[in-house]
């Protein structure tokens, strides 16, 4: 059953060798997320988290995922694999990285394009996840395969780990491929409006220009942080002195995803795990159900 038609998923057919084994990991996947549309949203702020929390804007002034180090690069892949074992919320296996149905999995990881996952030997004929992430246009891949030997090239580095043949791409079972997953922040607006946000002193009000001047684009709480550049800097977002006063009064609305998710999704709009999103309704309809669920004051906007 095609679960992600338009997002290129491909499963392989049901004679090839592989298949059955793949398919239960996709539904114990699956399973352990929520099911597909909880797959679909998390995975839209799942790298970008990773990446932004390697980036970490609020400390080192970078904003660019080629700003950083080349060991962080490296560490980039654990952090994927950190990340993913906790969102599917199972264990570390002995051998490989995740225990997922009562099998050890590997999770291999590219941000370089292509098919650069290095296989190790201990990898070899057993389960891996398959992630690529392309910082360039936002876009991702999530692949299942089981690493055989004859789908991997003959030639090892010097770790002796070893990467996928041309042939043997073709027996990886794509859950997505070209996948949008939400943009760094920092590249969906120039240098101009980036000095605009950062200009006022204080934190409430770098806030309230962000959300003011970036509506319906999704914003993680890591560049929240980097923009408040305060520890306590949730507590600018909120009531009683925070940026939604001000943003109230101009009639915007701040939505969260894990508070407002199916109000967003009735306004149409496309976000991740844990982001935030401003909006300014554009109907009657619209105003009365942000007014009704009390994203909005009941009159004076």
């Amino acid at each position: 059953m095609n679960l992600f038609g338009g997002d290129g998923y491909q499963p392989l057919h049901h004679d090839h060798p592989d298949h059955d084994d793949l398919a239960r990991l996709e539904a114990d996947l699956l399973k352990a997320v929520g099911g597909r549309d909880r797959f679909v949203e998390k995975l839209r702020s799942f790298f970008r988290s990773a990446i932004d929390e390697v980036i970490d804007t609020a400390r080192t002034g970078r904003y660019f995922l080629c700003e950083i180090e080349k060991t962080e690069k490296t560490y980039l892949g654990t952090k994927f694999e950190i990340l993913l074992r906790d969102w599917l919320d199972v264990p570390k296996g002995v051998v490989l990285d995740l225990l997922i149905g009562g099998q050890e999995v590997d999770v291999k990881s590219t941000t370089m394009g292509g098919s650069g996952w290095m296989i190790p030997p201990e990898a070899i004929d057993r389960l891996c996840i398959l992630l690529r992430v392309n910082e360039d246009d936002s876009t991702c891949a999530v692949g299942l395969v089981r690493a055989r030997a004859a789908y991997l090239r003959g030639g090892q580095n010097r770790d002796a780990k070893t990467s996928f043949s041309a042939a043997g791409r073709s027996h990886i079972w794509w859950m997505v491929q070209d996948f949008q997953y939400t943009p760094n922040f920092w590249s969906l607006v120039g240098s101009d409006t980036r000095d605009h946000i950062m200009a006022p002193r204080g934190g409430t009000d770098r806030l309230a220009r962000l959300f003011q001047t970036c509506l319906e684009v999704p914003v993680s709480r890591v560049v929240i942080a980097s923009v408040a550049a305060q520890d306590d800097f949730m507590k600018r977002l909120r009531k009683n002195g925070g940026a939604r006063d001000l943003l109230e009064k101009q009639g915007i609305a701040l939505l969260y995803s894990e508070n407002d998710r199916d109000l967003m999704k009735s306004l149409g709009l496309k976000f991740g795990s844990r982001e935030f999103i401003s909006f300014r309704p554009k109907n009657p309809q619209q105003l009365e159900a942000l007014r009704n669920a009390g994203k909005l004051p009941s009159d004076g906007v």
